[in-house]
């Protein structure tokens, strides 16, 4: 376990402060809570160097020309998407700190882990051996359990949940969304299952907010004034992936999204209050337009006490 937080705490380092020699890596760590007195050797860091890119999502090459370190991920694997590097990533950290959260508990308050994640295992395993999956699956529309046999494309995490793009065996109903979390006895099929569409995943979820998709309708330009301080909070957690600041002022930043409107994103505008404005287009103005007034009639009714 301490290799394993001292590895995190260089990897930290590094992806903080960039490029750095073996020194002024030490003299960073020798105020880290993980060091007992003695700086990290340079085989000892060879040692740590190694274990991180057998380990981790990541390596650190050594750079003769400038004579310091730099970490990288492993590319090969993770092409340019930093999503699945990042979640992996911060796995090692939960780990790391396992003990001590433990030993703390009572001082820490989490939000719920994804439901669902017992069966991401199984599912990368159909995806990898090309297999289908069975399952019982629960319906909240229609409050029943269905055998369901289904040809898996893609996952997705969205609101503390995990969610399976898949293909129902009869191919007729084209593809759909389960919840892993209402999967009930899941497990492979014997025999060899392909998806009957070739769509990627970036191609499947262009334009969508969380898991909702639609084939009817194609992403567009939509704009959005954020007033006062509001505007740090929208730029450190981004309302949609395609977010972009395209006009900023002391009081107000303007941000342009290309995305498909639909209920979740209209529940996220509205959650930032007074404080944020639709500007375009006019249709999904008067959307939040006239959900604001149906909420007004509410509390313009004076209620019994």
């Amino acid at each position: 376990m301490a290799k394993l937080k001292k590895c995190l705490y260089l990897i930290n380092l590094l992806e903080r402060k960039g490029a750095m020699t073996l020194k002024e890596i030490n003299d960073y760590y020798q105020y880290s809570s993980l060091c007992e007195g003695d700086e990290i050797q340079a085989r000892t860091f060879t040692r740590y160097k190694d274990f991180i890119a057998e380990t981790f999502p990541c390596y650190i090459e050594y750079n003769p020309r400038t004579g310091k370190y730099e970490l990288h991920r492993h590319k090969a694997l993770y092409g340019e998407d930093d999503s699945l590097y990042d979640y992996l990533l911060s796995a090692y950290h939960i780990e790391g700190m396992t003990e001590l959260a433990l030993k703390h508990r009572d001082r820490i308050i989490l939000s719920e882990a994804p439901t669902g994640v017992e069966n991401v295992q199984t599912i990368l395993e159909a995806i990898d051996k090309q297999r289908g999956i069975e399952c019982e699956y629960y319906s909240f529309s229609r409050k029943t359990i269905k055998h369901q046999l289904l040809i898996p494309y893609f996952l997705r995490t969205w609101e503390q949940r995990w969610y399976l793009v898949a293909e129902p065996d009869n191919h007729h109903h084209g593809i759909s969304i389960f919840a892993l979390e209402r999967m009930e006895n899941i497990k492979l099929t014997d025999d060899k299952m392909t998806p009957s569409n070739k769509v990627t995943a970036k191609e499947y979820f262009d334009g969508c907010f969380g898991v909702n998709h639609s084939d009817n309708q194609k992403p567009e330009i939509i704009k959005i004034k954020v007033y006062k301080a509001q505007v740090e909070y929208v730029r450190a957690l981004p309302i949609h992936e395609s977010q972009e600041e395209i006009e900023t002022t002391p009081e107000w930043s303007v941000f342009e999204y290309r995305l498909v409107p639909c209920y979740n994103f209209y529940q996220q505008l509205l959650w930032h209050r007074e404080k944020l404005e639709v500007l375009e287009p006019k249709y999904v103005r008067d959307e939040m337009k006239n959900t604001i007034e149906k909420m007004l009639v509410y509390y313009s009714t004076q209620r019994k006490t």
